[in-house]
């Protein structure tokens, strides 16, 4: 690969990432393998996280050695992943330590299922080319403490800037994927996305219903959980990828008012997130979907009392479904959501002082929709 060998090296005198931040786990991963001749980097976002003085919530390792030899290596281990084989090193409280194998740049979607072969491996040069953005493509090297950077991402740590590494147009027309990775790295760090990166993202927006509706599902669920959602959907809508995904929003979004409570609520998300309470994919899901409710299932169209209720909780649920049939929700998923969403009608009323049954107070779902009232009722 022509001017992929040569990378910048950064002393450790010259840099700040110390091996006190990194997790001890990752250590004896990495220096089991340096121990046995191969090399040993950590990769990726937790190189990234502790230079930006964060603590990484995973720490990854790549390395030369083959995904059967590392194995040997490790009997606390199992191979994963179909396309690409992935060990991973299990260590107590259910911690697991990635390793992948330096890979080949590949133009094929993350989605598609491709038997890996001796051919994928590669030099740490290429596979610091085949990641998506430069501030993901950093290496420590363990054995002299070192940074390598063969993508110019320290240089777009130093100035803020989310960009593809290589041609943005390739990138996102071979994975479209990729453009939701790049909006939640930039939400996620406050970070502006370059210009090039962030116009060929505008003009491939369309291209993302081409992708897997499974891999579309998990990464927006990602943007709503990890505690950044306002500026993720924010960057949704500058883009226009957030229609591409719920195209039935963008009437309701241009009503006055409600694109100002739906970023309210999502910030209200972000803090419940923040403040390390548990937000699972329903109740996300849910807090995203609120400000659309009354626009599409208006409550006050359905009489009160418990027969009211069943109609109003079915429509909601046939909303819901219409909503989120694309991407793959599982029929739990919609049922939850469904149930917290129109539960919200009688959290309305309990707010208020109506007395609500003993019995469905009690209900654990009943508590959720609770939680989600409070979410919607942020100040």
């Amino acid at each position: 690969m022509d001017g992929c060998s040569a990378g910048r090296i950064v002393p450790r005198p010259e840099h700040s990432l110390s091996r006190k931040l990194i997790d001890a786990d990752a250590l004896k991963v990495l220096y089991r393998l340096h121990h046995h001749g191969f090399k040993a980097y950590l990769v990726g976002g937790c190189v990234r996280d502790l230079l930006l003085g964060k603590t990484p919530k995973d720490f990854d390792v790549a390395t030369d050695a083959h995904p059967h030899q590392v194995r040997k290596l490790f009997r606390n281990c199992r191979l994963v992943g179909r396309r690409f084989r992935l060990v991973q090193v299990y260590f107590r409280g259910g911690k697991i330590i990635e390793v992948s194998t330096f890979r080949r740049r590949g133009e094929v979607a993350e989605d598609q299922n491709i038997p890996e072969t001796n051919n994928s491996f590669g030099t740490p040069a290429e596979d610091a080319y085949r990641r998506d953005i430069t501030i993901n493509g950093i290496f420590y090297n363990l054995a002299d403490f070192s940074l390598i950077d063969y993508v110019g991402g320290l240089e777009d740590l130093r100035q803020g800037l989310i960009r593809c590494i290589g041609d943005p147009e390739e990138k996102f027309t071979s994975d479209p994927g990729r453009m939701m990775r790049v909006i939640r790295h930039a939400a996620r760090t406050g970070f502006t996305i370059e210009e090039k990166t962030y116009q060929s993202l505008v003009k491939h927006v369309s291209k993302l219903s081409l992708c897997s509706p499974v891999r579309v599902r998990d990464e927006f669920l990602r943007e709503l959980k990890e505690g950044s959602a306002q500026a993720s959907v924010k960057l949704m809508i500058e883009t226009g990828l957030l229609f591409v995904l719920f195209p039935s929003l963008i009437l309701p979004l241009s009503e006055n008012g409600r694109h100002e409570l739906f970023l309210r609520i999502l910030q209200a998300l972000d803090h419940f997130i923040s403040s390390g309470r548990k937000a699972g994919d329903d109740l996300c899901l849910a807090a995203f979907l609120a400000p659309f409710a009354d626009y599409f299932c208006p409550a006050e169209r359905f009489p009160p009392g418990r027969a009211g209720q069943v109609l109003y909780q079915q429509k909601i649920k046939q909303w819901i479904s219409e909503t989120l049939a694309p991407w793959a929700f599982t029929e739990n998923t919609k049922e939850k959501v469904a149930r917290l969403l129109s539960l919200q009608r009688i959290c309305r009323s309990f707010a208020g002082g109506e007395k609500i049954s003993f019995r469905l107070r009690c209900k654990r779902f009943f508590k959720q929709a609770l939680k989600l009232y409070n979410l919607i009722n942020f100040p």
